[in-house]
């Protein structure tokens, strides 16, 4: 275990630095009193246990949506001399079953990466799943590594000889945090699964098969290091400069004091 008080997380062009006035203890394995509590416990009742899965699941999925952007953003401008290409795809008839789509989409991507590497495994991206207001499931798709393909030849793969269905793509030109901008595609629903919870069963009426986005195997990892207060000092200077934009934002965090969050977009 050890005492942090700035902690730095590099995506790509994007480096985010979490300062601690009192500091946060990190290296410890997690505790007991953590873990899901079960009706029936002693001294737990069922609403409390309903009220405990419904924060683990807000704070898993907070987690995993800012793990997603920062995906993203470490994986843009990493993968050869193409430009990140974001691509819609729709189904004509109105699909509602996750299972079923999220099944379409899956061959789709075998089919395309056959087509341009030979293989069933050669593209690099990221998926989010979007439904519509009326139920209709649909993909946003940012690749990373896609090269100029005629669109309708990706009308054909993703027909596959069914049904009329819809392609939409297009370059992803002066977007600052792009991971960003493809995780809003879904907040409707992350705000559903953290709103959804059935009070009676304490489930999340939307979870069953409702997968919210998919990535490529081997992508980028962000990096993430703690720092003495010299360290970040000296890290600063170097990253800094005309062509940097700064966010800084000050806030008090009942555990750790005030916390102090830097964004830091560096322009090439």
């Amino acid at each position: 275990m050890k005492r942090v008080y700035h902690k730095v997380i590099v995506s790509g062009s994007i480096t985010e630095i979490y300062s601690y006035e009192e500091g946060i203890t990190i290296g410890f394995a997690k505790s007991h009193s953590s873990e899901r509590v079960e009706a029936g416990d002693s001294n737990v009742s069922k609403e409390e246990r309903i009220l405990k899965d419904q924060a683990n699941l807000r704070r898993s999925l907070s987690r995993s949506i800012q793990t997603l952007r920062r995906t993203i953003n470490a994986n843009i401008g990493q993968w050869g001399k193409e430009k990140p290409k974001f691509m819609t795809l729709t189904f004509r008839e109105n699909v509602l079953d996750h299972e079923i789509a999220n099944a379409e989409f899956r061959e789709f991507i075998k089919r395309l990466s056959y087509k341009l590497f030979k293989k069933q495994s050669g593209l690099k991206y990221t998926c989010v799943v979007e439904r519509q207001a009326r139920g209709a499931i649909h993909y946003h798709v940012l690749f990373y590594n896609l090269p100029y393909i005629k669109q309708e030849e990706l009308v054909k793969v993703w027909e596959n000889g069914k049904e009329q269905r819809g392609v939409r793509i297009n370059a992803i030109e002066d977007i600052d945090n792009v991971g960003a901008y493809v995780v809003k595609y879904i907040e409707k629903d992350i705000q559903a699964l953290k709103d959804g919870f059935d009070t009676k069963t304490g489930k999340s009426a939307k979870e069953k098969n409702k997968k919210l986005f998919f990535q490529s195997r081997g992508l980028i990892k962000p990096e993430e290091r703690s720092m003495t207060e010299e360290e970040l000092k000296e890290f600063e200077s170097k990253l800094i400069d005309d062509k940097a934009t700064v966010f800084e934002a000050t806030h008090d965090n009942e555990f750790v004091g005030k916390m102090t969050y830097k964004q830091i977009k560096k322009r090439e």
